[in-house]
């Protein structure tokens, strides 16, 4: 249990929506198995309380890492440091007025999460890739060359940037979005942290057309949303695994409208050899 779940219960609004947040992102965080400091959560509380403004918040755990490299001497990135840093970038960028739907968009999602972090934050892949994932088997996707990875992402976000929304039901319309989403994450366009990247990217979406995180399923459920996402891009014609999107769209109710769906990441592992 997170050390700030206490606020979800707040009669305070802002605290109750900043702690999801919060909550999302060490979820998110989660998927690479990073957790948060014990010195992050009294800035976080800080935060929630209203008592500093999330680019405080930014600085605060800045500065924090800043004085631990002085004082110390060591100069390495360690993953208490990864994982702290990038949830107040996970938090910061689902807060910021602006979204933008484009592969620019996108890459400058992963560059603001990534910098100074890791190398070549926000570049495309120029390598072949695979990962053999446990809810197909321990096989994997059949993600494409790096070779036109570029177009097949701009013609990704033309596509959807035309789509008409109100013409669906909001079951068709969760629908279209998870196979956006499947999409993206079957390009997998970046070098490294494509899933952090790409959950981040898709919430800010989300939130961009007016829903809301209603609780705090992304802290409690992340990794079932990332198995669900793959199992949404796999195809094996001959054993009868074709993909669905059934699996993110309860996901997604449970999150957006706080449906009560049973979600059971045992349901999705592909059988057979």
């Amino acid at each position: 249990m997170s050390k700030i779940e206490k606020y979800l219960s707040s009669r305070n609004s802002k605290e109750r929506e900043y702690c999801i947040l919060w909550l999302t992102a060490f979820g998110i965080q989660s998927v690479v198995d990073l957790k948060p400091s014990e010195d992050l959560y009294p800035i976080i509380s800080r935060h929630i309380e209203g008592k500093t403004d999330i680019s405080q918040t930014h600085k605060e755990v800045h500065d924090f890492y800043h004085a631990y490299h002085r004082e110390t001497g060591d100069h390495n990135m360690h993953r208490n440091e990864e994982a702290d840093k990038v949830a107040v970038r996970i938090v910061e960028t689902l807060l910021a007025d602006d979204f933008d739907l484009s592969l620019q968009g996108f890459r400058q999602t992963h560059r603001h999460m990534f910098h100074a972090i890791y190398h070549n934050s926000g570049e495309l892949r120029e390598k072949p890739f695979s990962k053999k994932e446990w809810v197909l088997g321990n096989t994997t996707i059949l993600y494409p060359k790096p070779d036109g990875l570029e177009e097949r992402l701009q013609f990704l976000f033309e596509t959807e940037r035309s789509m008409d929304y109100s013409r669906l039901s909001d079951s068709h319309k969760l629908r279209h979005y998870s196979q956006f989403i499947a999409q993206l994450m079957m390009l997998n366009a970046f070098h490294y942290a494509n899933s952090r990247a790409m959950f981040v990217y898709a919430l800010k979406y989300l939130l961009s057309r007016g829903y809301q995180l209603k609780n705090d399923t992304f802290y409690r459920e992340a990794w079932y949303f990332r198995n669900a996402i793959i199992r949404a891009c796999y195809t094996n014609m001959y054993q009868g695994i074709y993909p669905t999107t059934k699996y993110m769209e309860m996901f997604l109710g449970n999150l957006l409208f706080n449906e009560e769906n049973e979600l059971k990441n045992h349901r999705m592992v592909k059988k057979g050899g």
